[in-house]
C-alpha cells in the first residue's frame, strides 16, 4: 500500500493486564498479523483502493480471545495453515501453540465488494491468577 491507498487499523475491546509470559509472545504474533495483513491482503496491481483491519480483543472465562480481520483480498485458493512454510507464519503459529499453549485459525473473511478478507483468530488460555 502507499499513502494513496491508506490501511486503517481498528482495535477494540481489552486484554486487560497480562502477564509478560503471555505479553511478550503476544507482542510478537501480533506485529506478524498485522505486517501480513498489510502485505498481503492488499497487494500493489490490485484494485484496492484502501483497507481496514480491526483487530479485537475478548477476555473472560480464564481464555483471551483474540481476531485479526481484513477486508482485503482474502486467502488463496488451497491456503493451508499447517503446510504453510512461510517464516512469519511459522513463528506465529510455533509462538501461539507451544509458548502460549493456545490456538490459531485462519479462514476466509465475509467481506463484500468481490474482497472476501481475511480472519484470523487466537485462543490463548491465562492463568487463573492473572483473570
Amino acid at each position: 500500500m502507499s499513502p494513496e491507498h491508506p490501511v486503517r487499523i481498528k482495535i477494540t475491546g481489552d486484554a486487560g493486564v497480562l502477564p509478560a509470559t503471555v505479553a511478550t509472545p503476544l507482542a510478537v504474533v501480533l506485529n506478524e498479523l498485522l505486517q501480513n495483513a498489510y502485505d498481503h491482503a492488499y497487494p500493489e496491481g490490485k484494485d484496492i483502493d484502501s483497507g481496514e483491519v480491526v483487530l479485537t480483543l475478548e477476555r473472560g472465562n480464564g481464555m483471551l480471545v483474540v481476531e485479526v480481520v481484513d477486508d482485503g483480498a482474502g486467502l488463496p485458493d488451497g491456503f493451508d495453515l499447517d503446510a504453510s512454510t512461510g517464516l512469519g507464519l511459522s513463528i506465529v503459529r510455533t509462538l501461539v501453540t507451544s509458548e502460549l499453549g493456545g490456538t490459531i485459525e485462519v479462514r476466509a473473511g465475509q467481506g463484500s465488494d468481490g474482497r472476501p478478507g481475511t480472519v484470523v483468530e487466537l485462543r490463548v488460555p491465562l492463568d487463573k491468577a492473572a483473570e
